[in-house]
């Protein structure tokens, strides 16, 4: 059952109620007897599972060009032989 939050237009008294989506909305506050109006909020929205990133659908071609990138970057290594003099 979805929470509706109020707020009088008198008192300024807010509220929250757990109402049907097919009840009535409120008309009077609980406190003062005044008139409410329904308090819209945003909803934030979670994006879970593939798909949802521009890294999920890479194409061969980027993927190689991006390894082949992150090899010419790596400190290139000395025999063993030079290492030790």
């Amino acid at each position: 059952m979805p929470t509706y939050h109020y707020s009088c237009e008198k008192c300024g008294y807010e509220f929250e109620i757990e109402q049907k989506i097919t009840a009535p909305p409120r008309k009077r506050c609980p406190r003062c007897r005044g008139s409410v109006y329904r308090v819209i909020h945003p909803v934030g929205h979670i994006l879970r599972g593939s798909g949802f990133y521009a890294t999920d659908y890479r194409s061969e071609s980027f993927k190689k060009k991006e390894e082949s990138e992150s090899r010419e970057k790596e400190p290139l290594k000395k025999p063993k032989k030079e290492q030790e003099k």
